[in-house]
């Protein structure tokens, strides 16, 4: 390669999807991990809800940069609303935006096979199961179908990262949405 050609070359593209990064991701593990994942709703109550997707996601170039421009930027600001039914819709628009957030990870096919899903029991307490070592985000949408109290609601997205050496057995993982001292 000419000179020239190195310099008419774009740089990579630090998102670019690159199935590489992944490979190891794909195969079944030894290792595994358990927790809870619950919001913090503004009287401090841990809002946890049955059945939510927790999604084990590899760090990779690809989905750090989705999960840094999608949720740790917040891509979804929450809204207060002066009366009940503002604060409702609000809410819903809040949630119709966690849940494209969602979906734009997982529908992209190319991650498919690399992703681990599972859902919380009614405490918020999940599990993974043969899991290879390796370097993870750990999501979950929350919708906010908590408590009948406002301040027993929460919507939004609760995250870890998590580093898993090969036959670990992670335990306790608090997984949250990282507006408390928890992150």
């Amino acid at each position: 390669m000419t000179s020239a050609q190195a310099a008419a070359t774009p740089p990579p593209n630090p998102s670019a999807f690159n199935e590489k990064e992944l490979f190891a991701y794909k195969a079944k593990g030894h290792g595994s991990a358990a927790g809870q994942v619950f919001l913090r709703a503004v009287s401090g109550k841990a809002v946890t809800q049955a059945g939510a997707s927790i999604v084990l996601i590899p760090i990779s170039s690809y989905t750090r940069a989705w999960f840094d421009k999608q949720v740790r930027e917040s891509a979804c600001p929450s809204k207060g609303g002066s009366s009940s039914a503002e604060a409702s819709t609000a809410q819903s628009s809040v949630v119709e935006c966690l849940r494209a957030v969602m979906d734009q990870l997982l529908t992209d096919k190319r991650l498919l096979p690399y992703l681990r899903v599972t859902r919380a029991n009614p405490t918020g307490h999940f599990w993974f199961t043969k899991v290879p070592a390796g370097r993870y985000y750990v999501v979950s949408l929350l919708e906010g179908s908590g408590g009948a109290h406002q301040d027993e609601r929460a919507v939004g997205i609760a995250w870890l990262t998590l580093e898993l050496d090969a036959d670990e057995k992670a335990t306790n993982l608090v997984v949250t949405d990282c507006k408390s001292s928890l992150c």
